[in-house]
């Protein structure tokens, strides 16, 4: 059986217009890959944990732990807060044995608080915040990290939520209680989000919207995997993780573009719009950068703006 990698090679250098339909008759010739948890699953043997080893992950996760570990140097007895904690990996190895500290990790998983709170050394103090962001009061902090989280709430903010018959804060407002939380210590928030758009303006079936499903799940989330899987070291065991994690994650999403907007996991937006709903959200950006070869993942770098 040809590989992921020359399947998919095949696939994308059809003309578009052709490509949503190759990618269905190859899927339909392959074998299902089931996988019972999509992204709440968080142990050594997750699908996300698997993610977490994909070297174009590992990229992302070194430019976010660059960006704190300057932050804390210059902060003692600091104060560091995690939106979504996830496995924990961007704390392996990262803190000083003697590191002093208060880390409050914000996550409605239970298990993820278990995971992070094992990896703090014995001087940092750990706060849990057993809540979604949405829910969650959050302290004075000098840094706010929030990493593939914000992708999950639908809605640029609160009025086009209800426009589409949700209620509850957006993007924008959960992102004002983050800036709210830098501003008395002067603090550096960190967002990293994937550059493409799906969000509410377009509608299931909207051809544009099956398009963008195709540009960020195939031409890129998909055969960053698959590279992975011809070139990348790993374990069988790994291996056979990605291979789940590229049918699951990956190719089986496209389908989300023809189901009602609420029913939907993902709620992405492109780089320009995520700077703009950052500003809109009273903050001031101080750098955007992609963090993996495949330009998938954008790391943005802001302030608490000056209030009005």
């Amino acid at each position: 059986m040809a590989t992921w990698q020359a399947d998919l090679h095949r696939i994308v250098v059809l003309p578009r217009a052709q490509q949503y339909a190759a990618l269905k008759e190859l899927l339909a010739r392959r074998d299902a890959c089931p996988a019972e948890e999509w992204n709440a699953a968080f142990g050594a043997a997750s699908l996300y944990e698997a993610f977490t080893q994909l070297p174009d992950a590992q990229l992302a996760y070194r430019a976010n732990r660059a960006v704190v570990r300057s932050a804390l140097e210059a902060r003692p007895d600091w104060r560091l807060v995690e939106v979504g904690g996830g496995n924990g990996v961007l704390w392996r190895d990262f803190f000083h044995h003697d590191e002093r500290g208060q880390f409050t990790l914000v996550d409605p998983v239970a298990e993820t608080h278990e995971i992070v709170a094992a990896l703090l050394p014995r001087g940092v103090v750990f706060h849990s915040v057993l809540a979604p962001i949405e829910q969650a009061a959050l302290p004075d902090a000098d840094v706010v990290n929030c990493s593939l989280i914000l992708h999950h709430i639908a809605g640029l903010d609160a009025d086009e939520r209800r426009r589409h018959g949700l209620s509850g804060p957006g993007k924008r407002e959960t992102l004002e209680h983050i800036v709210a939380a830098l501003r008395p210590r002067g603090g550096i928030g960190i967002l990293t989000e994937a550059d493409t758009y799906h969000d509410l303006a377009l509608a299931p079936g909207d051809p544009l919207l099956v398009e963008r499903f195709m540009d960020s799940y195939v031409r890129r989330g998909a055969l960053m995997v698959a590279e992975a899987l011809a070139h990348a070291e790993a374990d069988a065991t790994l291996r056979q993780r990605w291979e789940v994690l590229l049918r699951h994650w990956f190719l089986d999403q496209i389908d989300k573009a023809f189901v009602p907007l609420a029913e939907r996991d993902v709620y992405e937006l492109d780089a320009p719009r995520w700077r703009q709903v950052v500003r809109d959200a009273g903050a001031e950006m101080q750098s955007s950068q992609y963090v993996d070869e495949w330009r998938i993942m954008v790391q943005y770098v802001f302030t608490a703006g000056e209030q009005a």
